[in-house]
């Protein structure tokens, strides 16, 4: 599961998106929950755009996503 991840981290739809996963990925592929991981693998298929704005305070992030989100952000 970790190299599919991996994977479709690597190859995001916008470039900004591929550098944020990248640093955030080579942190917490080693130190992660279970279901961190399984949320996490969910948050790499959603769209890209609601992805950053997610992380860049436009818009409202998810329930599921919040605490991700607040470890991608720092």
């Amino acid at each position: 599961m970790l190299k599919k991840i991996e994977y479709r981290i690597n190859y995001r739809s916008t470039r900004e998106m591929d550098l944020i996963f990248r640093k955030f990925w080579s942190d917490f592929k080693n130190n992660h929950s279970k279901d961190e991981l399984n949320i996490f693998k969910k948050l790499v298929e959603e769209n890209d755009v609601d992805i950053y704005n997610w992380i860049t305070g436009v818009s409202n992030t998810p329930f599921i996503y919040r605490i991700l989100i607040e470890k991608i952000k720092s």
